[in-house]
């Protein structure tokens, strides 16, 4: 596993390399402390988790976000803030990021959000799940979604029977809490961008849902996890390099 650190505190970018080196003895860590350097690495480096802060020398706030999404868009960025307001967590949702890590935050949490993204899941904080779908209106929408049968074990991805979607559905799911926009997801499906947008249609009238924001929210919540995408495949990745197809994680 290769993780991209992008933090321009020094101190914390080092301790928040030390735990997850705890957590993960074989991991593969890589420093930036600019966004410039950070957007270099994640293109270079094709990192398999971005840990992002959205406060650098470079870039302020979210367009730190938006310039990484927008040179790397298969890159699963979790942003690290001490920023907890649920405004900031929803604008993140909404510029794709795969989760919110807040620096008040136990180094459980992190670890949850490692596995949760390298599963093809969201992290998101308890409390911050409560206030996004309080103010999303969607905090009692729970007995009107259908329901969902649980994998044979949690620590497996979910597929798309268990989730009463049809294949193309599941598969444009899981693009999509990649974070990738519907006009990419087309390419990566080989489908029309209208098509893609009828899947998203389709899975937001699935789960009784407004927007993709409160999609994500819902799976973050429910603890869902998508695996790999089926289309997925490294080699037809035209941001992969020779190194990237030679490594295999």
């Amino acid at each position: 596993m290769r993780v991209l650190l992008v933090d321009d505190h020094e101190l914390f970018r080092a301790g928040l390399a030390l735990l997850i080196k705890e957590l993960f003895p074989d991991v593969e860590l890589l420093h930036a402390n600019t966004l410039s350097r950070g957007v270099e690495l994640a293109i270079a480096e094709h990192p398999d988790i971005v840990f992002l802060d959205l406060e650098l020398p470079d870039g302020h706030g979210c367009d730190a976000l938006i310039q990484l999404k927008d040179a790397r868009p298969f890159a699963p960025v979790v942003v690290v803030s001490a920023d907890e307001s649920v405004e900031s967590i929803g604008r993140c949702l909404e510029l794709r990021a795969m989760g919110y890590v807040p620096k008040s935050s136990s180094p459980e949490a992190l670890h949850a959000a490692i596995v949760a993204v390298l599963s093809g899941g969201v992290f998101l904080p308890a409390a911050s799940i409560i206030g996004l779908k309080r103010a999303a209106g969607t905090d009692d929408v729970q007995t009107s979604q259908p329901a969902i049968a649980q994998p044979a074990s949690n620590a497996e991805p979910w597929n798309a029977p268990g989730l009463g979607l049809t294949p193309r559905e599941f598969e444009t799911l899981t693009w999509l809490v990649r974070g990738l926009p519907s006009k990419a997801i087309a390419s990566k499906m080989g489908l029309e961008d209208i098509t893609v947008r009828k899947y998203i249609s389709h899975l937001l009238a699935h789960f009784n849902l407004r927007r993709r924001t409160e999609l994500i929210v819902m799976l973050a919540e429910k603890g869902i996890t998508l695996g790999t995408p089926a289309v997925m495949d490294r080699l037809h990745d035209p941001d992969s390099s020779s190194d990237e197809r030679s490594r295999t994680g």
